[in-house]
């Protein structure tokens, strides 16, 4: 498969909604990246109209449709009907009037291959050639047949969908033009991929528009607005296939299915037996083409689109079935192989390893969330084991592991460590302050007032400043302790975090010290006076200066006082 959807690598921000909203979970997450595996995808679009960072890429094929013009090619555009709502033309006269600005010679509705492949379905229902027959319209739908329920491929249509059937109907009158299929989806890309020779390009709406909008087109309204009755423009809303069909005098049974979840569901019960004689109309999207992944416009609007169509389709004031009437003797036959998905799946033991990796060791820690994009944890565990998944993706998880992480740094530090709010109510106490306020380690202190601990006043006053203090000496004399305290302020979470280090030993100590050297200090001077006298005496008998004896002791005892001083 030519890769049709990739990842912009700078715009994905882990946030796991693709991988929920993939319903056939085909996305590989690693290296904080949401890769998508073109091999299991589906296309069906819904991680790009989940993905809140615009991260997913669809393929743009604008420059192909410009090469083809520049060339001088007949550039036919086939023109999905559900153009209608994602547009502001009132008709396909007026769309293919703004196309032709672009550089199209034409414009043509698929409806009319829709005409052929209807009337296809209605033969093969009078002639009850299939017992079940589901509608191949839908590429998406084809693609999860093939890839997960390749034993559903004997109940699919084996026709063309009508953007095939319309290109080989363009390409039989012309050989030579150039087709470019316009519409809502995005696997219709790799539906032209897979069947060279007949749409030359697929382009999506939102390309379109981009292309509009670059070229500044200008997208007046046409003179005249055709009101005419096509029962096959109905294709593009859920149950339009059949609506569209000529039912009467038919014994089988009808029956619409939209939405990945109910097309599995379906697709199960035809394959188990549990239906049986009747037409299935499939479609991935919830509401059809309409509610494609490339209608943007109107994804929240679904009642103005089922309005805007069915005034398109068929207006209020035609009674008839009107429709195209058209007759080709094109080949519609379609031929479909498996392309199964297929995976070495873990063992029971594999999986309770994996679990217990994620820290879920009993049935009750399996949360079951969704925040990682699996329904269940075992669905996670599973992905793990297929590489498609790791196990840091589980929220709850991790941050039972980073708060487990951090409380036990708190917890086993030596420095008294204490969080308050911004009404100096304590949030937060490890072991170590409890022990410095001689409180009992069972006391649950979260929202006690901080003066019923401490003095609030230095706390205060980081408050009005904002400032952070780091290191200051406090002593707490109610419990005639001494400490180095640091004060943070976090402005964001409006927290002031205490660290505080006891010093009451150092400081004893050092005043212990502080009051030998003083001793040693008031002796000095007792010596001195004494000595002073005594030189004195002996310098009078040999008359001599005192001065030199005096100059040397005064310099010992200031040497000693200055070490103490030093020392604090």
């Amino acid at each position: 498969m030519n890769q049709i959807l990739g990842l912009k690598k700078a715009n994905c921000k882990n946030c796991h909604k693709c991988i929920r909203e993939c319903p056939v979970k085909s996305i590989q997450f690693s290296d904080q990246q949401a890769n998508i595996l073109p091999q299991e995808c589906i296309l069906c679009g819904r991680c790009v109209v989940a993905c809140p960072q615009n991260a997913k890429d669809v393929r743009h094929d604008v420059s192909k449709v410009k090469d083809a013009i520049r060339a001088g090619k007949r550039v036919i555009a086939s023109v999905a009907p559900s153009f209608i709502v994602d547009f502001d033309a009132r008709d396909l006269g007026e769309m293919e009037g703004w196309l032709r600005k672009l550089g199209f010679d034409s414009a043509r509705e698929t409806a009319e291959g829709a005409y052929v492949v209807k009337s296809e379905y209605e033969r093969m229902v009078a002639s009850a050639s299939q017992d079940v027959i589901i509608s191949t319209c839908c590429h998406s739908t084809i693609l999860l047949v093939r890839k997960y329920y390749p034993e559903a491929i004997p109940y699919l249509a084996h026709v063309l969908s009508p953007m095939l059937a319309h290109a080989k109907m363009i390409k039989e009158e012309d050989p030579n033009a150039y087709v470019v299929f316009i519409g809502p989806c995005i696997s219709k890309k790799d539906e032209a991929d897979e069947n060279p020779g007949l749409v030359d390009c697929v382009l999506t709406y939102e390309e379109l528009r981009e292309w509009f909008a670059e070229e500044n087109t200008n997208l007046a309204p046409a003179d005249d607005v055709t009101q005419d009755t096509r029962m096959s423009r109905f294709f593009p809303e859920t149950g339009g296939i059949i609506e569209s069909m000529n039912t009467d005098g038919s014994d089988f049974r009808y029956l619409a299915v939209d939405g990945v979840k109910d097309c599995i569901a379906a697709l199960k019960n035809i394959v188990s037996g549990k239906l049986s004689h009747c037409f299935v109309e499939m479609s991935i999207c919830r509401g059809s083409c309409i509610n494609g992944p490339m209608v943007r416009r109107y994804r929240e609007e679904m009642l103005d689109c089922t309005i805007k169509l069915r005034d398109f389709a068929k207006p209020l004031e035609a009674k008839s079935r009107d429709d195209f009437n058209i007759e080709t003797k094109i080949d519609l036959a379609q031929n479909f192989t498996p392309a199964t998905v297929s995976h070495v799946m873990p063992s029971e033991e594999q999986i309770t390893a994996i679990l217990e990796s994620m820290g879920k060791t009993k049935p009750e820690h399996e949360l079951n969330c969704g925040t990682c994009g699996y329904a269940t944890c075992r669905e996670k565990a599973v992905a793990v084991f297929l590489g498609k998944a790791e196990p840091s993706m589980c929220l709850p998880f991790m941050m039972e592991k980073a708060e487990s992480f951090s409380d036990k740094i708190i917890m086993l530090t030596p420095n008294a460590i204490v969080v308050f709010d911004d009404q100096l109510n304590i949030q937060q106490m490890n072991r170590a302050a409890k022990r410095l306020f001689n409180l009992a380690g069972s006391l649950q202190v979260k929202n006690m007032p901080a003066v019923e601990v401490l003095d609030p006043k230095p706390y205060l006053e980081i408050l009005s400043s904002g400032q952070t203090r780091m290191e200051q000496r406090r002593y707490l004399a109610e419990y005639e302790k001494y400490v180095k305290e640091s004060i943070l302020y976090d402005k964001e979470h409006k927290l002031i975090i205490s660290i505080m280090k006891d010093i009451t030993d150092e400081q004893l100590e050092e005043q212990k010290v502080n009051e030998i050297r003083q001793k040693t200090v008031n002796t000095a001077d007792k010596v001195i006076e004494k000595q002073m006298r005594v030189v004195q005496e002996i310098a009078s008998l040999l008359g001599e200066t005192t001065a030199e004896t005096k100059i040397a002791l005064t310099k010992l005892k200031e040497a000693i006082s200055v070490e103490g001083s030093s020392d604090e």
